[in-house]
């Protein structure tokens, strides 16, 4: 009998040796899958493989029945990978596989399938209500980032058709998002009872659901409420709108000798949360220039946008002010107004209102949407500014109908060359339209959306290797 077990124990041994020699000798393998779901998120899929010789992965799925083939990111060189399924739709049955390469030899694994839940978490609902042929070859394989600012709130990726692909879920509501040249996801998070589309935490996602940077007001270098606005510039920082606080002598007009103004700003944090910088606009402001002071004190101006430039300089929007500030960096001068009482000359009938948005295109001008408080007509308005001369050209004028008027919130930006894409909050609804305002597209919402961004790069439907 102990020669029989010790029989045994030396063949399997030996077997034991012979594979870990064929794993250490012998061609690349995939030795291990495993599929990990996610309870808090119906929509994202782990995959941990284990390959015998060092290499790169990459997951390649899709839905079953489709020719449409996605894949994910490539995993880094190494014998242990992870890889996650990022963008994929609820209630539907996929297949995938895992496909390694060293280099020299390319294997792919079994097909395995998986099937997606419909979700659960409060994510906002979107429907398809109109749909040109005519933009249906632009509009395959666009991906836009939006969000829900209630509570409990969420972050999510909708295709053209308003299918929800990727999200994730807050207990607080996300009160603006930004899609980074990082792949990542950027979000302004905050309890309701933050005005403004304020939140006391900014925080960066990966597809992958990993949180990437977490700030807290109260935490570090965060000691002030960010709202409207958080993107980051070329070098990685994080820029964000603050809300700021001034004490003034108001007495004269009727407050107190020591009375508190407040106003908004701008904080810049370097890629690990320090602060490099912080601006007030009420150091630029005289309170008793404005005759209204005593009723616009508790927000004065009211910042609703904010974009870095190129050169480092910041525009800020103020919607109560009705203007665009150049902010340079890092001395905070106002550089110039635009706007209503400002430095630039203008076509009067280009004149905006509450507006929000300024950015700058891809061929250098300056893009906004036009919320049209005084005409109740929104539109999307870019100019060529000659900041010599001091003259402002109005390039292009794309007006909306009438029941698109939205009063507050909102966006706008090109959708390829000729074409616009608009966010309203008012109506509810997402448009591409025509350079004259024709509605080419349009995404019904179910909720008040704040802000709708075009996201390249989102989708990877050609392998790595």
């Amino acid at each position: 009998m102990f020669i029989t077990v010790a029989v045994l124990l030396v063949a399997g041994l030996s077997l034991l040796f012979r594979q870990e020699l064929r794993d250490l000798f012998g061609p690349l393998r995939i030795s291990h899958m495993e599929l990990v779901k996610s309870p808090a998120n119906r929509l994202r899929f782990e995959i941990k493989v284990n390959t015998t010789r060092a290499c790169r992965t990459q997951l390649k799925y899709w839905i079953k029945g489709s020719h449409d083939t996605l894949y994910s990111t490539v995993s880094a060189e190494g014998k242990i990978h992870r890889l996650f399924m990022s963008n994929t739709r609820a209630r539907k049955h996929y297949s995938f596989c895992v496909l390694a390469t060293n280099g020299k030899r390319r294997v792919a694994s079994k097909i395995y399938p998986v099937e997606t839940q419909p979700i659960y978490q409060a994510t906002p609902y979107f429907t398809l209500a109109y749909s040109d042929p005519s933009i249906a070859g632009d509009l395959a394989h666009t991906y836009f980032l939006t969000q829900i600012l209630t509570e409990p709130g969420s972050v999510v990726i909708i295709d053209h058709q308003g299918d929800i692909v990727w999200y994730e879920a807050f207990l607080k509501g996300v009160k603006v998002s930004h899609w980074t040249k990082d792949r990542t996801v950027l979000c302004i998070v905050g309890p309701e009872s933050i005005p403004s589309s304020g939140g006391d935490e900014i925080v960066e996602l990966g597809l992958d659901g990993r949180v990437l940077l977490h700030l807290k007001k109260g935490e570090g270098d965060m000691d002030k409420l960010v709202h409207h606005e958080v993107r980051k510039d070329r070098d990685g920082n994080i820029y964000a709108m603050t809300f700021t606080a001034k004490v003034a002598d108001l007495s004269s007009v009727k407050g107190l000798r020591q009375d508190t103004v407040k106003g908004d700003g701008i904080v810049l944090f370097n890629k690990r949360g320090k602060k490099l910088w912080e601006w007030s606009a009420l150091d630029h402001l005289d309170p008793l220039s404005n005759p209204n002071i005593m009723i616009d004190k508790k927000d004065w101006g009211h910042g609703n946008a904010l974009f870095r430039l190129e050169d480092g300089n910041f525009l800020f929007s103020f919607r109560d002010l009705n203007q665009i500030w150049k902010v340079a960096y890092p001395s905070g001068k106002v550089l110039w107004k635009f706007g209503e009482q400002g430095d630039f000359q203008m076509d009067p009938n280009s004149m905006f209102s509450a507006q929000h948005s300024i950015h700058i295109t891809a061929d250098g001008h300056y893009m906004l949407l036009d919320n049209g408080d005084k005409t109740k007509i929104s539109r999307a308005l870019v100019f060529d500014l000659d900041t010599v001369t001091k003259e402002a050209k109005t390039l292009h004028t794309v007006t909306l109908p009438a029941e698109y008027y939205s009063t507050v919130k909102g966006n706008t930006a090109l959708f390829g060359k000729n074409r616009v894409l608009f966010c309203l909050t008012d109506p509810r609804a997402f448009l591409i339209t025509t350079m004259d305002g024709h509605v080419l597209w349009k995404l019904q919402v179910g909720g008040d959306p704040y802000r709708l961004e075009e996201i390249p790069g989102f989708e990877i439907t050609k392998p790595a290797f």
